[in-house]
């Protein structure tokens, strides 16, 4: 899949989205693909519609969706993720 955006979804006080979303920035900016952020208590309601499209449900967070040419993929969801561990998810596609 080739990755066209990376969606980022936290909350308040989640303990592992700081680490998750800092995670998204590096990768994001090595493979210079853009990223925005959402605080789940506060989706637009068209991300809302797409995401469900796509069959994606965010349960908990931290969440990380990628967005490519096929539709949108959950990569993370509720789990810590290092950089090395996102960076190596859209390596192997």
């Amino acid at each position: 899949m080739k990755v066209s955006k990376l969606l980022v979804f936290t909350q308040e006080n989640c303990p592992n989205c700081p680490v998750a979303k800092k995670a998204a920035e590096k990768v994001s900016e090595e493979f210079h693909i853009p990223l925005e952020v959402f605080d789940v208590t506060k989706l637009p309601e068209e991300l809302e519609f797409e995401l469900l499209q796509n069959q994606i449900y965010i349960a908990s967070t931290p969440a990380i969706v990628a967005v490519g040419e096929d539709g949108m993929q959950l990569l993370v969801l509720g789990d810590p993720v290092s950089y090395e561990e996102l960076r190596n998810m859209l390596i192997k596609g």
